[in-house]
């Protein structure tokens, strides 16, 4: 099933296997951004998505004027031919391009800031490396735009709730994991929800699905719930 948003500028949406309309998951509740007067539900339809080779990295692909550009670990753009990159951050400024993020339980993170849509693949590793401020920064580089002027939408993940880590994330992300008992959960959409504000991003403009993906494991990819190769398609595209 495709679940498609348009907005004023850009389209934002997810593809989820075998999610019908006669799931009990309508669209609504699927994303519930609350914002009736901001986004309208179409039911989209999707011809090609932009993907990645996701490795839990901080890398990112720019699509420039048809062009596809590839920013590494060591700080280089360069052009590149190849049509499948090691990354896990996708941005363009070119129309018509549904780029997208695939996740089973980490954040597929999308946004637009005037005139550039993007998308964030962040599990704990991209997280705990910075993925979300090294991307940012970028976009605020090459495309002299400040992410906090954005619009930032957080999809379906794992929440606190089932994601049971290490003691070793009491380290680095205290202040996002609750203990219970000797069990330590770590909060992914807390996490996000703080890296982005502390760039300025009013919380106004930060959205997220209350759902999580190992909770609803019967009609969302988890793959910590059930070990499922299948994974939800989240893309945007500007208009």
């Amino acid at each position: 099933m495709i679940v498609g948003y348009k907005f004023e500028k850009f389209r934002l949406g997810m593809v989820v296997p075998n999610l019908d309309d006669s799931s009990l998951l309508g669209e609504f509740q699927i994303l519930n951004f609350s914002m009736a007067s901001v986004v309208s539900p179409i039911k989209d339809s999707v011809d090609d998505i932009f993907t990645l080779k996701q490795v839990h990295g901080t890398d990112a692909v720019f699509i420039e004027n048809g062009k596809i550009y590839y920013f590494d670990s060591v700080n280089d753009f360069s052009y590149s031919l190849k049509r499948t990159f090691e990354a896990d951050s996708v941005i363009t400024v070119d129309r018509g391009i549904n780029i997208g993020i695939r996740s089973a339980d980490c954040a597929p993170i999308m946004f637009y800031v005037d005139g550039v849509v993007g998308g964030i693949h962040a599990g704990w590793r991209g997280l705990k490396s910075g993925i979300i401020n090294k991307t940012l920064r970028l976009v605020s580089e090459r495309y002299n735009v400040n992410p906090s002027d954005g619009v930032y939408f957080i999809l379906p993940c794992i929440h606190s709730c089932c994601y049971e880590v290490g003691k070793e994330f009491l380290e680095w992300a205290k202040d996002f994991c609750l203990v219970r008992g000797d069990k330590v959960y770590f909060d992914i959409p807390k996490f996000i929800l703080s890296e982005l504000v502390g760039l300025g991003v009013k919380e106004d403009n930060i959205y997220y699905s209350p759902l999580c993906t190992s909770c609803y494991s019967n009609v969302l990819p988890s793959y910590r719930a059930t070990k499922t190769e299948n994974r939800i398609e989240s893309y945007i595209s500007l208009i």
